[in-house]
């Protein structure tokens, strides 16, 4: 009966030492192959099979996909090609997690550690997909848009999405008239801004308000007749 029992424990104590052997080898391999900017496991399947798979249980994977992007965010090795982080970004943020911090952070990091505003709002857009009542999240795309991008009617047009919110400053309404009176606004920046709130209550909104200012996109000079 005991030398089962003895055995065992022998087996245990022979394969423990082996592993304990090999331990330095296999960190100093691991630490070697570690890709700091890896995608989390399972991010590439559709979310709604991480659904199944977590048996309706899917919020325990977002968070778990949360704390390792944030892990990424923060950690002084970040690769140095945005591209390559935005794979990171990417794999994530494809999944809507419920974390607000996670998309402001990711446009945070692209801004201001690798001078590539233009990511914001991609990143911007999947977290409104997730929060839809959130008025930070357009807030920080404006700002983007206005401040780093020189682009008014997309900002305009992110600063009204957060004033309709009902949490948002009282201040943002004004912002928005200011933004679309005061600054000249190019066609490409104005026709981005209209697909970004076309469809949308905000969006006729929106477009009122152009027309109100002249300023809405069919409101040109009419073109000079044909001669004969």
């Amino acid at each position: 009966m005991l030398r089962p029992l003895f055995m065992s424990g022998l087996g245990a104590i022979v394969f423990g030492s082996i592993l304990w052997q090999g331990l330095p080898r296999r960190v100093a391999e691991l630490q070697r192959t570690y890709d700091i900017a890896a995608s989390p496991p399972l991010s590439q399947i559709n979310p709604v099979f991480i659904d199944l798979l977590t048996f309706g249980h899917k919020a325990i994977y977002d968070d778990f996909i949360n704390l390792w992007l944030l892990q990424i965010l923060m950690d002084t090795r970040k690769p140095s090609d945005p591209e390559q982080l935005m794979q990171s970004v990417r794999s994530v943020i494809r999944h809507h997690p419920r974390l607000e911090t996670v998309y402001m952070l990711s446009c945070f990091t692209m801004y201001l550690e690798y001078k590539r505003p233009e990511f914001c709002q991609e990143i911007i857009l999947a977290g409104l997909q997730a929060f839809p009542d959130s008025w930070r999240l357009p807030m920080t795309q404006g700002y983007v848009h206005y401040f780093l991008l020189k682009e008014p009617a997309q900002a305009a047009s992110f600063f009204m999405m957060a004033a309709s919110r009902t949490q948002s400053p009282d201040y943002v309404k004004r912002v928005v008239q200011k933004l679309l009176k005061e600054n000249e606004l190019n066609a490409d920046d104005l026709q981005r801004s209209m697909e970004i709130m076309g469809g949308t209550q905000i969006g006729d909104q929106f477009l009122m308000l152009l027309q109100s200012l002249g300023k809405a996109p069919h409101d040109k000079e009419p073109s000079e007749a044909p001669r004969e």
